[in-house]
């Protein structure tokens, strides 16, 4: 098990650290503490097991005592858990499986992703303000460029969708369809009329 101790260990000091750089962490974190989560991803199949303290998280691969929630889902799957609108749709496709508190799941990764880190202030402390600047400016453009790439991409598979494969109908073509649909509605509805009157004419 060495090998899930050590990366661990890495991970849980790296996390903590970075949540300690947000002074609202302990408040934060204040109604949580005790509480337990343990996530098995199904492309590692050990469960993870996350325990809330006063000055952070604790992470184990081998804890095996009872925690308040256990969610059994994927890793891609976990950034939609901050929706709790998702939840549902996910348990019903199969995606998600929740035994305990889903809003405990919840409330931890809002713990994170709420983090209010001064970022600039933190690297040119650390690697002095011109290096910070080129850094950040460096991911700033390395960002852009992932969300232009994202959004080239969805644009792709739009368009292999609708006009290579013809595997979804464009918009056009479903409004002209839908105009088809309602037409023959109505034409069904006089006929309907009509065959009324025959029979009792």
């Amino acid at each position: 098990m060495l090998w899930t101790v050590l990366p661990t260990s890495a991970a849980e000091a790296l996390l903590n650290h970075i949540l300690q750089l947000d002074a609202a962490t302990p408040s934060r974190l204040a109604p949580l503490v005790g509480k337990r989560l343990r996530v098995t991803l199904k492309e590692f199949g050990a469960p993870l097991t996350v325990t809330v303290t006063s000055d952070g998280f604790n992470l184990s691969w081998v804890d095996s005592d009872p925690v308040e929630c256990h969610i059994v889902t994927r890793l891609a799957v976990l950034p939609e858990l901050r929706d709790s609108a998702n939840i549902t749709r996910l348990i019903k496709a199969d995606a998600l499986d929740i035994e305990g508190d889903p809003m405990l799941a919840q409330a931890l990764s809002k713990a994170v992703t709420e983090l209010d880190v001064d970022w600039p202030e933190v690297l040119s402390q650390r690697i002095g303000d011109v290096p910070a600047q080129m850094l950040l400016q460096f991911w700033q453009r390395s960002e852009s460029w992932l969300q232009q790439f994202h959004a080239d991409q969805k644009q792709w598979v739009r368009d292999a969708i609708i006009e290579e494969k013809q595997l979804a109908p464009s918009r056009t073509e479903f409004e002209m369809f839908r105009a088809d649909v309602q037409q023959l509605r109505a034409q069904l509805d006089r006929l309907e009329r009509s065959l009324k009157q025959l029979q009792w004419g």
